[in-house]
C-alpha cells in the first residue's frame, strides 16, 4: 500500500493542469497568489460544510457533492452559491480475494479456518448482476452520475466505447439480472462444498432473505462489508448488503468513517481477514482523456502497480496475476508502434479484468463544489476536476485577500494521510488541500490538449527509434555521450555510462529555479540528489538494505531500465536519454521522466537519516509510509520534527554531505543548509519546505486547522494573473439534441446537435459554438456503440450528422440510445454527454400484389374468392444477452 499512495499522489499531481506559457507577461501583481492566506478546517458531512458556505462561515467546501445534498437545501441557500462541478470521479467496490496457499477457498487465521466467498473468481463476476446500477444512479445518486462497468479511463472517456462490446458479451446490463447471479453464486457454491467435504452446507431458514443461509464448520457464512457513512456510498452499501443476503451470505454491515475505511483496506494484511468489501471511491484526473485511457485500465487491473488487494506491501499476502502484469506493462511502458496494437492491448486487459472481477465498478459520479458566490471574486478551476486542482488555490480572490475552506473528516484531524514527499500525500485533502498549494512541479497538463506543458522545465526533444518486433520495444539510435551519468547505488557514486551506449530519446531541459520557502536557492544540487535519490530508494542493492522501499520500487522497478543517462549542466540545464516514446504525443514522450524537485535536498537527507537510523529524541523507528511497528513519517507531528530537528544537528556537527553530491557541495554550504532548515523547523514546528506559491505556515491539531500563507519571494517565478490570464479554458456544452424518437431499421436517421462554446475565464462568456469536435453514436440495448461518426458544421451552434441506412440494416428491433459527444477538440480531457432513446422496429413487409386471373368465356364468372391478407411477418424478438460466462 506504500506504493498505491506515493502513486497515487504523483499520479494527482500530475495529470492536472492548465497551459501555462513559459515565458509570461510582466505584471504589476506581486510574486506569488491572490490572496495572502488560505485557512483549512473540517466539517464532518457534506451537509454541513455546503451550509457553512451559503451562509459565508466559509469560502469553499473543497469535496464535490452529489445532486442529492442540493436538493435539500433552502432555496435561499441555493441563490448564494456557485457550483463548480467533478466529473472524474467513481464509486466502485473492492474485493478480498484472499486464501490460503493449499486451499481455493478458506483462510486461516491463527486457529481458525474461513470460507471466503471472494476468493472464487465466478462469485466476484457474479456480484455484478446481483444490483442494478441504475437504481442506484437513479434513486441513490438522483441522477449524479452514470452506470459503469469496467475501467477504460471513466464512461464519459470517449475510447471507452472501444471496450464496450466485452460489457454486452457478458451481458452487463444497468438494471443487472439478479437471477443470473443468484444462479452463478449457487452453483460455484455447490461446487465448492462438494469440494470441501460436508463442511460447507445449506441449511433452510425461512426468516433469512433468500430462504436460506450457506453454513461452513457449523456457523453462518458471513463476510464483513466496509461502508462508508459519509456520502451516497452509504447508501450504495446497504442497498447491495441486502442484495447478498439474498443469496444466502450473511453481511456483517461495517458503517465506517474515511479514516478507518483507509487504514482497515489498504493498510492491513489481506491475509489478515478483517475485511471483504470495501465501498472505494477515487478521483482519477485524466481519466475522461483519450490519451489516457489505457494507462487507467493498467492501473485498476494489474497488480505490479501496487492498487490491487495486497497493494505490493512486502511480506503481505498478494493478489498475483503475471498475464494481466505482462499486458499492463506493454500498455504502461507503450511497448507498441501503433494504435490498432495499443487499442488490442486494452481490450484485453480490460476483458481479463472483468473476468476476474476484483473490483465491481458501479458508478461514474457527477458532483458539484459549492462557492459562495459573495465572497469569491474570481477562480480559476479545472472545467473537468472542479476544485480539485492548483489552479483555484493560486487564482482565487478574496475580498479580504483570506480563503477560508473546509475539507471533510468524522474524524478529529485535518488530515488522514502523513504528510512527506515519498509514501504520504496520498489522499485528495493532502494533495489538493496542502500539495498543490506548497509545491511547484516541473510540468503541468493542459486542459486543451491533455499533455503534458512546461511550467518551471522548458524542454526540446530529439528521437529517432524503430520498434523490434520480435523484442517487443523501441530500439535507440541516438548516441548517449560516454560522459553522461547514472547513479550507482550499489558504489553509492554518480559513474559515466562510457561507449556504445544508445537511446531512443534525447530531451534537453531547461529549468527554472526560485528561492524555497526558507531562503535557500533550489540549484542543480537539488535536482541530482532528487535524481539519485529515486534510484537509491527503488534499488535492493543487498538484502536488507535499509534505503530501499519495495512498495515504492514496485511501481519504478520497470521504470528505471529505461533511463539510459543524464547530463547535469550547470547552472540550470538537464540531458537525458531514455527509451520511452508514447506514439500520440511527444510531449508525454518528452516528459517521460523530469528532471525536477519541489523539495530542498537538506530535508530529504534528514527523512532519510531518521528512517534508516531511527529517532534519537523519541527512539521511533520510521518508514515512508504507513507499516506494521513503525512511525508513518509525518512533517507535521511534533514528535517527529522532534526527530527531524535532531537528525538536521547530528548531520551538521558531523559537517555530512550526502553521497550524491560528494564533488559537487562543499561541506560548509551543507551546514548553512542543515541550520537553516533546523531554524524553519523550529519556528514553525513541521519541516514542510518546497517551493510552491503559498508555504505551510502552521498546523493546529487541536483546533483542527491549517494556515497556508502567501510566498512573496522576489525569486518566485508567477503571480496569480500570470495563472489566470495566462490561458483560456473553455469547454462545448449540449443545448439540446433533435432526432427522432424511433425509426425503422434500414433507414436514414438524421441527428442535429445544438452546440453552446462556453468560455469558463479568463472573461466568463458564450456563443453558439463553430469548432466543436461533436460525435454522434448509436448504441444498442445491450451497451454496444454499433456506430459513431464526426458531424458537421451546418451553421453556428448546429452539427448534423446521418446514421446511414446500411448502419440500422438488420439491427434487432429496441430501445437504442443516441449519444452525441461535444469536445473542444478531438483529444479534449472534458466532453460533455448528452442521449436520446430511439426505438427501432423493422419496417412493415410489403403487401404483395396478387396475380390477376382471366375470365373465360362463355364459362360463367364464379363468384370471387377473397384474396387472403398476407400473412404478417412476425416482430422480431430482440437477441437476448449472453447468459453464461465462458470461464478461463
Amino acid at each position: 500500500m506504500k506504493h498505491m499512495k506515493g502513486f497515487l499522489a504523483v499520479l494527482i499531481v500530475c495529470f492536472i493542469a492548465f497551459s501555462v506559457p513559459y515565458t509570461l507577461p510582466v505584471s504589476a501583481q506581486p510574486p506569488g497568489p491572490a490572496v495572502d492566506e488560505v485557512i483549512i478546517e473540517v466539517r464532518a458531512k457534506g451537509e454541513v460544510g455546503v451550509g457553512d458556505v451559503a451562509t459565508g462561515l466559509l469560502d469553499a467546501y473543497w469535496k464535490p457533492l452529489s445532486p442529492a445534498v442540493y436538493a435539500e437545501l433552502p432555496e435561499e441557500w441555493k441563490a448564494n452559491l456557485k457550483l463548480i462541478k467533478n466529473a472524474v470521479s467513481f464509486n466502485d467496490l473492492v474485493l478480498n480475494p484472499v486464501h490460503d496457499e493449499d486451499s481455493p477457498y478458506l483462510v486461516t487465521v491463527g486457529d481458525k479456518q474461513y470460507f471466503n466467498p471472494f476468493a472464487i473468481r465466478q462469485i466476484r463476476f457474479a456480484l455484478n448482476f446481483i444490483f442494478s446500477r441504475k437504481f442506484c444512479v437513479d434513486e441513490i445518486y438522483l441522477g449524479g452520475g452514470q452506470p459503469m462497468f469496467g475501467m477504460a479511463g471513466l464512461p464519459s472517456n470517449p475510447r471507452h466505447t472501444l471496450v464496450e462490446d466485452i460489457y454486452a458479451r457478458y451481458g452487463f446490463s444497468p438494471e443487472g439480472d439478479f437471477e443470473y447471479g443468484f444462479e452463478l453464486i449457487q452453483d460455484a457454491m455447490i461446487k465448492a462444498a462438494a469440494e470441501l467435504g460436508g463442511r460447507l452446507e445449506k441449511r433452510i431458514d425461512p426468516n433469512a432473505p433468500a430462504g436460506f443461509w450457506w453454513y461452513f464448520d457449523g456457523e453462518p457464512v458471513e463476510i464483513t462489508f466496509l461502508i462508508r457513512i459519509e456520502d451516497e456510498r452509504h447508501e450504495m452499501g446497504l442497498y447491495i448488503a441486502d442484495q447478498i443476503e439474498k443469496c444466502g451470505i450473511k453481511v456483517n454491515r461495517r458503517e465506517i468513517t474515511f479514516a478507518e475505511g483507509i487504514r482497515l483496506t489498504y493498510y492491513t494484511d489481506p491475509a489478515d481477514y478483517l475485511w471483504n468489501i470495501y465501498t472505494e471511491g477515487f478521483s482519477v484526473g485524466v481519466a475522461i482523456n483519450p490519451l489516457y485511457y489505457g494507462d487507467y485500465a493498467a492501473i485498476f487491473y494489474c497488480p505490479f502497480i501496487g492498487l490491487m488487494p495486497g497493494w505490493q506491501e512486502a511480506g503481505w499476502w498478494q493478489y498475483i496475476n503475471e498475464s494481466l502484469d505482462e499486458l499492463g506493462l506493454d500498455i504502461w511502458l507503450r511497448r507498441v508502434d501503433t494504435m490498432d496494437k495499443f487499442h488490442e492491448l486494452v481490450h484485453e486487459v480490460v476483458e481479463m479484468g472483468v473476468q476476474e472481477s476484483l473490483r465491481i465498478y458501479v458508478v461514474e459520479t457527477w458532483e458539484f463544489f459549492p462557492l459562495n458566490k459573495e465572497r469569491i471574486q474570481r477562480i480559476a478551476y479545472d472545467p473537468a476536476r472542479g476544485l480539485w486542482s492548483e489552479w483555484p488555490m493560486y487564482t482565487v480572490a478574496t475580498p479580504d485577500k483570506k480563503f477560508r475552506m473546509a475539507v471533510e473528516s468524522a474524524e478529529p484531524t485535518v488530515f488522514v494521510e502523513a504528510l512527506n514527499p515519498l509514501g504520504g500525500f496520498g489522499d485528495v485533502y493532502t494533495v489538493y488541500g496542502v500539495l498543490v498549494a506548497v509545491t511547484d512541479d516541473g510540468t503541468e497538463t493542459s486542459p486543451v490538449t491533455g499533455e503534458p506543458i512546461p511550467y518551471r522545465v522548458n524542454w526540446t526533444m530529439r528521437k529517432d527509434a524503430y520498434f523490434d518486433e520480435e523484442q517487443g520495444v523501441w530500439v535507440g539510435r541516438i548516441d548517449v555521450p560516454p560522459d553522461a551519468v547514472m547513479y550507482d547505488t550499489l558504489e553509492n557514486k554518480w559513474e559515466t555510462v562510457g561507449e556504445g551506449v544508445t537511446a531512443a530519446v534525447e530531451v534537453t531541459f531547461t529549468l527554472t529555479f526560485s528561492n524555497f520557502h526558507h531562503g535557500i536557492m533550489q540549484g542543480m544540487d537539488d535536482i541530482m540528489y532528487a535524481v539519485a535519490h529515486m534510484f537509491e530508494w527503488a534499488t535492493l542493492d543487498e538484502e536488507g538494505d535499509p534505503k530501499y522501499d519495495a512498495t515504492y520500487a514496485a511501481g519504478l522497478r520497470d521504470v528505471l531500465p529505461l533511463i539510459k543517462g543524464y547530463r547535469f549542466i550547470p547552472p540550470n540545464t538537464v540531458v537525458v536519454y531514455h527509451d520511452y516514446i508514447e506514439i500520440q504525443s511527444d510531449a508525454v514522450t518528452a516528459t517521460f521522466t523530469v528532471p525536477w524537485t519541489a523539495w530542498p535536498w537538506e530535508c530529504m537527507e534528514a527523512m532519510d537519516w531518521i528512517i534508516v537510523n531511527g529517532g534519537s529524541v523519541t527512539g521511533n523507528l520510521y518508514a515512508w509510509s504507513k507499516v506494521e511497528g513503525k512511525e508513518w513519517l509525518n512533517l507535521i507531528t511534533k514528535d517527529h520534527v522532534e526527530d527531524l530537528k535532531a537528525a538536521l544537528i547530528e548531520i551538521r556537527d558531523r559537517r555530512h554531505v550526502p553521497d550524491a553530491l560528494k564533488d559537487l557541495v562543499d561541506p560548509t554550504l551543507a551546514v548553512r543548509r542543515y541550520n537553516t532548515a533546523w531554524r524553519w523547523a523550529h519556528e514553525k514546528g513541521h519541516l514542510i519546505i518546497s517551493n510552491g506559491p503559498f508555504y505551510f505556515e502552521k498546523y493546529d491539531p487541536v483546533g483542527l486547522f491549517v494556515i497556508l500563507k502567501a510566498f512573496r519571494d522576489p525569486t518566485y517565478p508567477f503571480t496569480s494573473d500570470d495563472w489566470y490570464y495566462a490561458f483560456r479554458v473553455a469547454r462545448e456544452t449540449i443545448e439540446r439534441i433533435e432526432a427522432p424518437t424511433s425509426a425503422n431499421t434500414g433507414e436514414d436517421i438524421t441527428v442535429r446537435a445544438y452546440i453552446i462554446h462556453v468560455e469558463e475565464f479568463p472573461e466568463p462568456g458564450e456563443a453558439p459554438s463553430e469548432t466543436a469536435y461533436v460525435t454522434v453514436s448509436l448504441v444498442s440495448p445491450e451497451g454496444v456503440t454499433v456506430f459513431t461518426d464526426v458531424a458537421e458544421l451546418v451553421e453556428p451552434g448546429i452539427f448534423e450528422l446521418t446514421i446511414p441506412a446500411s448502419a440500422t440494416e438488420g439491427l434487432a428491433e429496441g430501445s437504442y440510445t443516441i449519444k452525441v459527444s461535444a469536445a473542444t477538440h478531438e483529444l479534449a480531457p472534458y466532453a460533455e454527454v448528452a442521449t436520446q432513446e430511439i426505438i427501432l422496429t423493422a419496417p412493415p413487409a410489403p403487401t404483395p400484389s396478387p396475380t390477376p386471373t382471366p375470365t373465360p368465356s362463355p364459362t360463367p364468372t364464379p363468384t370471387p374468392t377473397p384474396t387472403p391478407s398476407p400473412t404478417p411477418s412476425p416482430t422480431p424478438t430482440p437477441t437476448p444477452a449472453p447468459r453464461r460466462w465462458p470461464l478461463i
